[in-house]
C-alpha cells in the first residue's frame, strides 16, 4: 500500500503530463495539416 502523499502528488503530475502530451500532439497535428495544405496548394 502506497502512502497517500505519493498518490496526491502523482495525480496532478499525471494529469499535467496527459495535458502536455495532448497539447503537443494536437499542435504537431495542426502544423502538419497546415504544412501539407500549403505544400499541395499552389502559392
Amino acid at each position: 500500500m502506497r502512502c497517500p502523499l505519493q498518490s496526491e502528488f502523482e495525480a496532478p503530475l499525471s494529469a499535467f503530463l496527459l495535458r502536455w502530451c495532448y497539447s503537443s500532439l494536437s499542435f504537431c497535428f495542426r502544423t502538419n495539416i497546415c504544412f501539407h495544405l500549403s505544400y499541395k496548394l499552389p502559392s
